[in-house]
């Protein structure tokens, strides 16, 4: 009985903590990944990745192809940072996805409540010889 009082009394201060917070300007950190308003690119994402993307010597050589997995935060001023392959296939390919996402700039971040928000954002980056041009 005394453990449920216990919880009960250390649910209920977390919660009035919450209901007397300040708010803020922006939101530190969004759960899921997923907001009310997804960052703003101008432009087709994929296009812009395909246009930049530079298909490695050595990965033409051995007709590698395939598809990068990166991921990366936009802050709370749409700028991008803290890149990581999160599934790859070899480093002269995993490389160049982190080069051309790096070139990646969102004109407006996420937004949750009417607030700007950060979030974790991946992207796939596709190594397919046909899609590229000059191949």
């Amino acid at each position: 009985m005394v453990k449920k009082l216990l919880y009960l009394a250390i649910c209920c201060t977390l919660s009035l903590g919450n209901c007397f917070a300040q708010e803020k300007d922006s939101i530190e950190y969004i759960g899921g990944n997923i907001a009310e308003e997804m960052p703003l690119f101008n432009g087709n994402i994929y296009e812009f990745i395909q246009k930049n993307l530079i298909y490695p010597e050595s990965a033409k050589f051995d007709s590698l192809q395939g598809v990068v997995f990166i991921s990366f935060w936009i802050d709370t001023t749409g700028t991008t940072m803290d890149y990581e392959v999160v599934k790859g296939i070899r480093d002269d390919l995993n490389n160049e996805a982190l080069r051309v996402t790096k070139l990646i700039t969102f004109d407006k971040p996420a937004m949750q409540r009417g607030k700007p928000v950060k979030i974790k954002y991946t992207i796939p980056v596709m190594f397919i010889p046909d899609k590229k041009k000059g191949q």
